[in-house]
């Protein structure tokens, strides 16, 4: 089945066209078990006594003789018996045996359904994973080793007991895109798909649920979680009369009580790029809210007056500003100068210290909250973009009067803030699972919070090749400009190379500042940002050709796949760029993993400047302290600032890490509160 070459890598003998590739995915060659995933002896000792994670991965690795041997049996089968043998694992799965007994089966069939209607064939590494995460843990994988078909190892083995299987991505996109490709597999085992997209009708919603295979993103799930919530509190004793089921064109389920609900029981699920939806997202809850509408003129006047105010404060004057808590709050002074300017009043205002709030979410409006960063404006409306993928997110609101804020700072139509019906966090709808399970590129460096709030262990899976990629030492620019410019510089120097260069920026605004200084210098670009999200996928595909220079925001750091052009790996692969460090290191390691991916080789490297948005971390007087050191400019080795960009990187991460045990908490309590008063503890 396999021959060995003189590099004692194991190459499948499937013929050239197998290894042909497809969205996210790059079947290559990968070393044998007893080389990458360790000796067989040595793995049934780690499997014994060895830490929780590597007992798991030497598992594992222990079970991919048996896939093998399974997928040697069931490569003599034509295709109805292959769908057939999918047919009796579902009936022996239904019938009582545990999915453990059937995996080596399972997946030695996924093998050959893969081969035949994909032309990709699972390797080793990427079976061990599939059991890693079956078996309801967190598999680090890293970028480029094929997750997607990864998944599919899984979620067939747990798709075959008809309670559903339900895999999230991190955007509609992704979701479409995934089960598409993965079809035609699922169907030759005889398993269906459905796919969640917003604004996607509930009869649709419904079906795709019925399917064994469930693709979405986790707040479609979420959110549909809570409309099923909702829909029970508003049925409640509800029923079909009982004659219902005698009377012409009905059947007999006619007869039991109605349920609204479109999704079924919590099974399993897998959640892709997981570190992004249990860490990054996890300090957002999910919240219905009733539908938004125009504010009437003297609705307005209360979020104008605050806003105005706000323009006229100055800072440790009239208001003071933690960055490290986030938190603003009004001094004597400006609650002195708020009471005498003429306050609204009439039904649509509020007591004083209520209007205190409301100057106070105005003053985060201006000064926390930037334009084509957190948010940029499309007809009119104010649109939040989501600063860990670049992505826009037009269906979501800023809570507490803060999005109503931002749109009299912008000027646009202000909308009035609506009640919450419902609501949920990602720690508590992902723990109604009976089996959780997860992959990333990056999870290793949070897997204690991870085991602590998700009872899952972070498994680290071995690459197919070795990681070549180099990484090379940070830059540190006195100034903002300086830095674009040397960036600038470095981009033409890469490109006269040959070599293709991702440019990384963490908003809209910077990337397309370096767009135009980049066209000064008559350097041919391409720009993928909010703004040109549709273009995303035909964008990154090209990244890797010859000589061609991308600029991207967080957007391109998950979930897209680039792949080199003919001559780009003699010249030293894909060049990634980062013109920020990000507020979180898995970030930094997303964006770099862009190079270097299945053995190929490129490099990293981060420009900085002491004008970062990063250094905030280290409290206004210093951050202001090293901006005013880098504009006296001088002949300083700025070098030597460069520890206090991972120092703020660290004080960040520990402030969101203490954001999400407050809000995990306060979720708790608040479920207490309604569970003890009889009441859902999801529907407010």
């Amino acid at each position: 089945m396999n021959n060995v070459t003189g590099d004692d890598r194991i190459v499948s003998t499937l013929p050239a066209e197998v290894h042909s590739t497809a969205p996210g995915i790059e079947p290559i060659a990968v070393r044998s078990s007893e080389n990458r995933l360790g000796g067989g002896a040595l793995n049934w000792i780690k499997a014994i006594f060895g830490p929780p994670a590597q007992r798991r991965l030497a598992y594992a690795a222990l079970q991919i003789d048996r896939i093998r041997h399974w997928e040697s049996e069931f490569g003599r089968l034509n295709d109805v018996e292959v769908r057939q043998m999918g047919m009796r694992l579902r009936g022996r799965a239904r019938g009582g045996e545990a999915l453990d007994r059937l995996l080596p089966e399972m997946f030695g069939l996924v093998c050959v359904a893969g081969t035949r209607t994909l032309r990709c064939r699972p390797f080793d590494v990427q079976l061990a994973a599939g059991v890693v995460i079956h078996r309801s843990a967190l598999a680090e994988v890293a970028t480029g080793e094929g997750k997607t078909l990864i998944a599919a190892l899984p979620v067939c083995l747990n798709g075959i007991t008809g309670k559903g299987a339900h895999l999230t991505t991190v955007n509609d996109y992704l979701a479409r895109r995934d089960s598409e490709w993965l079809a035609p597999l699922y169907s030759a085992l005889g398993l269906t798909v459905g796919t969640l997209q917003q604004q996607m009708p509930d009869n649709e919603r419904t079906q795709a649920y019925r399917c064994d295979i469930t693709y979405g993103t986790a707040s479609e799930f979420g959110f549909d979680f809570l409309r099923d919530r909702l829909r029970v509190s508003s049925s409640k004793g509800q029923s079909v009369p009982f004659w219902a089921a005698w009377m012409p064109g009905t059947g007999g389920d006619m007869a039991r009580t109605l349920d609204p609900k479109v999704q079924r029981e919590h099974n399993f699920v897998l959640v892709d790029e997981a570190d992004s939806i249990f860490i990054d997202e996890a300090r957002t809850p999910l919240i219905i809210s009733a539908p938004t509408r125009p504010a009437a003129e003297e609705e307005q006047v209360v979020y104008k007056w605050g806003d105005q105010l706000a323009r006229n404060m100055v800072r440790d004057e009239h208001y003071t500003l933690d960055p490290k808590k986030e938190k603003i709050e009004l001094t004597e002074a400006g609650k002195q100068l708020a009471r005498y300017s003429n306050p609204p009043s009439g039904p649509h205002s509020h007591a004083m210290d209520k209007l205190h709030e409301h100057i106070e979410r105005s003053i985060q409006a201006h000064h926390r909250f930037r334009r084509d960063q957190h948010y940029m404006i499309e007809k009119e409306k104010v649109v939040i973009i989501d600063e860990f993928t670049g992505r826009r997110m037009p269906d979501r609101h800023w809570r507490e009067g803060l999005h109503q804020a931002v749109e009299a700072k912008e000027g646009v139509p202000i909308t009035l803030a609506a009640d919450h019906a419902a609501q949920i966090t990602y720690q508590s709808y992902f723990r109604l699972y009976k089996t959780l399970s997860g992959m990333t590129g990056t999870a290793a460096q949070n897997w204690f919070e991870v085991r602590r709030v998700y009872k899952l262990w972070v498994v680290c899976a071995p690459t197919n090749r070795r990681v070549i990629r180099e990484q090379w030492p940070d830059r540190v620019f006195p100034t903002e400009d300086a830095k674009f410019d040397a960036v600038a510089e470095e981009v033409r120097r890469l490109r006269d190379l040959g070599r293709p260069v991702l440019i990384g920026t963490r908003s809209v605004d910077k990337s397309e500042d370096l767009s135009r200084r980049l066209t000064r210098l008559g350097i041919e670009h391409k720009v993928i940002n909010a703004r040109q999200h549709e273009q995303e996928a035909h964008v990154v595909a090209e990244a890797g050709e010859r000589g061609r220079v991308t600029i991207a925001t967080n957007m391109a750091g998950r979930g897209t796949d680039i792949k080199l052009g003919p001559g780009v790996a003699e010249v030293g692969g894909l060049h990634v760029l980062g013109t920020e460090r990000h507020e979180a290191r898995r970030i930094d390691r997303q964006l770099a993993g862009r190079a270097g991916r299945q053995g190929d080789p490129g490099s990293c490297q981060f420009f900085l400047s002491l004008e970062d948005e990063l250094l905030e971390g280290l409290g206004p007087t210093r951050q202001n302290a090293l901006r005013e050191r880098g504009l006296r400019g001088g002949n300083v080795d700025w070098q030597k600032y460069q520890p206090l960009f991972m120092r703020a990187q660290r004080r960040v991460e520990r402030r969101h890490r203490r954001q999400r045990v407050d809000l995990m908490l306060y979720e708790k309590q608040r479920q207490e509160i309604l569970k003890d008063l009889g009441a859902d503890p999801y529907v407010d």
